[in-house]
This record gives C-alpha cells, structure tokens and sequence, in this order.
C-alpha cells in the first residue's frame, strides 16, 4: 500500500490517499504522515504551516514525538534518503524543519535536529555544487489532487475537534 500511495498519477491510487486523507484529517500527525508516505511534501509542508494556526496540546505534542521516532525507523528509510537530494525534495527539508520549530525542547525535537544536522552540511555542499540544474519533484504538481481543498478539509475537521474540546471543558467546569 505504501508504494500505491507514492503513484498519485495513478487513478485509483489518488483515490485511496484521498479516502485515507479525509478519514485522517482528525489526527494530525497521522495526516502529515500519510503526506510524507506519499512523497507530498509541498502539503506537508503546508500542514505544517496550518498546524501553526491550531492549538498546539499536549496530546498534539506526543503524536509529534511518535511522529519523530516513526521517522526514525525502517518505514522511513528512503525519506531519510531523500535528505541526500536537497535540490530534488526541498520541501521534505521545509516540512521536517517547520515540525522541529513546532516542537519544544525535548527528546524529540533533539532528535529530529540531530537528524537534520547530519544532512545539512551535505546538503549545502550538493547544493553549492548542482545549484539549480535538477528538476524539483512535486508530487503536488503531478499529481492532480487538489490539495487546497484536502487543506481546507483538515481545518474545517480540526476547528470542529477544538469547537468540541472547548465545550466539553465548559460543560465539565463547576460553576
């Protein structure tokens, strides 16, 4: 299913990462995931953006940091890879640095800055060396999913999840 995801060119697998967006789009870091599995980075990153604009909570920090540890392991494997492409994936660059600035001082945030610093001076060098000779890759671009409308989707889900909560504590405070 993985490899489906990445083939957004493919009908019937847009469809499946659509379905699996809308279903999603009430976790978060399960959304940006579901981004990064299927190599789309401008709307991850452009989550990330949007994440910004939500209330950062403590259960919204955990999944982060489960977040970072999953992308420390096996499944992300050929995304740390990418890191060696600066030029080709300039947005997973943008989407995981806007995720460590969302993220407080922690084992988490250390980890994915580690992560990142082990790539970056490489990625200046690559970048010094091929300046803009390759092609970005945007699955974005090709794929024909519009990702303004999925953008709006999760904000629309995420302000009625936060409408919740805020009434839930309401009705929950003694007066």
């Amino acid at each position: 299913m993985r490899e489906n995801l990445k083939d957004l060119l493919n009908s019937e697998h847009k469809t499946l990462f659509i379905r699996l967006y809308k279903s999603w789009c009430h976790n978060p870091a399960s959304t940006f995931s579901l981004c990064l599995i299927a190599e789309a980075y401008d709307h991850a990153y452009e989550l990330v953006c949007k994440f910004a604009e939500l209330e950062i909570t403590v259960g919204f920090l955990v999944e982060i940091d489960k977040l970072v540890q999953l992308i420390e392991s096996p499944i992300f494997t050929g995304l740390r890879m990418q890191l060696l492409e600066p030029t080709k994936y300039p947005s997973l660059y943008k989407c995981l640095y806007g995720l460590l600035m969302l993220l407080p001082q922690s084992d988490a945030f250390e980890t994915l800055k580690n992560r990142l610093n082990s790539v970056a001076t490489l990625g200046q060098v690559y970048l010094l060396v091929q300046g803009a000779k390759e092609d970005v890759c945007s699955v974005q671009s090709k794929s024909a999913i519009n990702f303004t409308e999925l953008a709006q989707h999760f904000l629309t889900v995420q302000k009625a999840h936060q409408s919740q909560n805020r009434h839930k504590v309401l009705s929950e405070t003694p007066r």
